[in-house]
């Protein structure tokens, strides 16, 4: 009761605390349950590559927040592959930013798991090691074929790592407020995507002051490229329009709202394989859930 109460506090008050109190005797219909379901996978992964970035080994989701269902069920496999971040004392402003980003990610874990109960689905492995990251910044040719990228070596890698993580979750979120049919859902599934397309531009801001928009660039390129044909993804580098540098931190479209992709497209970018794949990349296993495969591109 305590949790759903403070739930109800950071996410909605006295209505979602009904809603929660009420979810499961009304049920969720199956659509809601798989964007749900799929939401939590990716909250998974943030979750913990935040928590550990920022707070060390111990703080990653352990295991009363990563088994499937209410009470008990089938265990989540805890993460071991993330790690702390040094900060100096310049970069104590980056650490205070992402530690509220990374505090925020461990409340709607929270709020996720509440809302789904009983089908709430166990996590499964979640490779975040360097290997990973340098694969995916190999594949977006951000750096080149024989090197590396560590991101727990420096604030600015743990900025770059974690701008394509934030930014693939806040385009899922928008794409599926569709499926909700209950207006409470809805309405805080909408609050959910607004909160994390904040993130995504509090983090693209941090690193276009730091001169990194080539390299987000090169990012959202590829992003763009593995998921499909359709625009889902946006560059840093500023344009010009009517003659006046304008910035693109904003995840946002042609106009001016939340970009969206489909969860199969998600996967491309998190399996990093343009082919219809059910593991790869951060999920060496797959995902639990009714969506687990990525797009045929």
């Amino acid at each position: 009761m305590l949790r759903r109460t403070a739930l109800a506090t950071l996410f909605g008050g006295v209505a979602l605390a009904g809603f929660i109190g009420t979810a499961q005797a009304e049920g969720l219909v199956a659509g809601e349950i798989a964007a749900l379901q799929f939401a939590l996978n990716l909250q998974y992964l943030t979750t913990n590559f935040l928590q550990a970035a920022i707070y060390g080994d111990g703080r990653q989701l352990q295991a009363d927040n990563i088994r499937g269902g209410e009470l008990s069920g089938e265990p989540g496999v805890v993460v071991t592959t993330a790690k702390q971040v040094r900060f100096p004392a310049a970069t104590r402003d980056i650490q205070a930013r992402v530690q509220e980003i990374g505090d925020e990610h461990w409340y709607r874990n929270l709020l996720l798991r509440a809302l789904l109960r009983a089908d709430v689905v166990a996590q499964k492995t979640i490779d975040l090691s360097p290997a990973t990251f340098t694969a995916m910044f190999r594949l977006a040719g951000v750096i080149d074929a024989g090197a590396t990228f560590d991101p727990y070596s420096s604030p600015l890698n743990l900025l770059l790592a974690t701008e394509t993580l934030i930014s693939v979750q806040a385009s899922v979120i928008s794409a599926m407020l569709p499926s909700f049919d209950n207006d409470i859902l809805r309405a805080t599934m909408a609050s959910f995507a607004a909160s994390v397309g904040g993130d995504a531009a509090t983090i693209r801001s941090m690193l276009y002051a730091q001169g990194q928009a080539a390299a987000i660039d090169k990012l959202a390129a590829w992003r763009d490229r593995v998921d499909g044909t359709a625009v889902t993804d946006r560059g840093l580098s500023a344009t010009t329009t009517n003659g006046n540098a304008m910035t693109r931190i904003a995840f946002t479209d042609a106009d001016g709202l939340l970009i969206g992709r489909t969860p199969a497209r998600a996967l491309n970018v998190l399996f990093m394989t343009s082919g219809a794949v059910t593991t790869g990349g951060f999920f060496p296993t797959g995902i639990n859930g009714a969506i687990t495969r990525s797009a045929a591109n």
